[in-house]
């Protein structure tokens, strides 16, 4: 999005300072796609947690796992992203999208608040 702004602004800039005022139709295109571009729907990401369950993808496809069912959250930097697992109380793993979870900071106080761990932090 800045990226698209900025770019509107010199081209603006470029037509002002160089008199080309016969290529004013490309500022108005290029702005009028910017504009589109922010005004179209985007979707929601995030994680739900509340007394009782952690809910995965909270605004798109709801899938609510119960706290108790938990042993904890383990963090691992494999990438540039940080990856984010649960960990259940059978052993089983399900990995959480990175785009749905808030900063590790908040993460792990909001999950410490609900007694439940998070691990391998680096």
């Amino acid at each position: 999005m800045w990226l698209a702004m900025a770019a509107v602004t010199m081209l603006l800039a470029t037509v002002v300072l160089n008199e080309a005022y016969h290529l004013m139709w490309l500022l108005w295109v290029s702005g009028a796609i910017t504009l589109a571009w922010m005004l179209l729907p985007k979707q929601i990401a995030g994680i739900r947690v509340d007394d009782e369950h952690l809910t995965l993808s909270a605004w798109r496809n709801p899938r609510p796992i119960p706290l108790d069912d938990i042993a904890y959250l383990q963090v691992t930097e494999e990438s540039l992203e940080t990856q984010v697992s649960i960990v259940f109380k059978n052993g089983d793993v399900q990995g959480i999208f990175a785009g749905d979870l808030p900063d590790l900071d908040t993460l792990i106080n909001v999950m410490a608040q609900r007694g439940i761990p998070v691990r391998d932090v680096f």
